[in-house]
C-alpha cells in the first residue's frame, strides 16, 4: 500500500469511531425527543463526513492501470507490452509438455516472432540469460 492509502484508511477510521462514540453518546437532559434529536444529528454528520471523504478520496486519484508508457520506449526492446508478452510466452514455451520441454534458446526466437510489432523488437539480442 502507497502512504497515501494508508493515510485515507487510518482518517476514515477514525472519523468512523468518532461518529460511532458521538452516536452513543447521550446528552444530560431527560427529554427522550432532545436525545433521539442528537443521535440523528450525529449519525448525518457522520454520514457526510464519511460520504464527503470518500468522494475527495477516490475521485481524486488515478488508477495505477492508466499509466502511461514512455513515447521513447514504446516500440523498443524495453516496451513493457512487449517485455510482459515475451515473458509469458518463454513460460508457456518452456513448461515441460509431457516428456517433451524446449529450452531457452528453443523458446526465444518463437517468442520474439509471436510478440515482436516493430524491426527493433523482433532483431537482434533481448538479454539473454542462458
Amino acid at each position: 500500500m502507497t502512504q497515501r492509502t494508508t493515510i485515507t484508511l487510518i482518517t476514515l477510521l477514525v472519523i468512523a469511531i468518532i461518529g460511532i462514540t458521538t452516536g452513543y453518546s447521550t446528552p444530560n437532559s431527560s427529554s427522550s425527543s432532545s436525545q433521539t434529536k442528537s443521535r440523528i444529528i450525529s449519525r448525518q454528520s457522520f454520514l457526510t463526513s464519511i460520504a464527503t471523504t470518500s468522494c475527495i478520496t477516490f475521485l481524486g486519484t488515478q488508477p495505477a492501470f492508466a499509466k502511461e508508457v514512455d513515447p521513447a520506449v514504446k516500440g523498443t526492446k524495453n516496451d513493457p507490452e512487449f517485455q510482459a508478452c515475451l515473458s509469458n510466452c518463454m513460460y508457456e514455451c518452456t513448461k515441460p509438455k509431457g516428456a517433451e520441454q524446449k529450452s531457452r534458446g528453443e523458446c526465444l526466437p518463437e517468442c520474439k516472432t509471436k510478440c515482436a510489432k516493430t524491426k527493433e523488437q523482433a532483431g537482434g539480442k533481448i538479454m539473454d540469460r542462458m
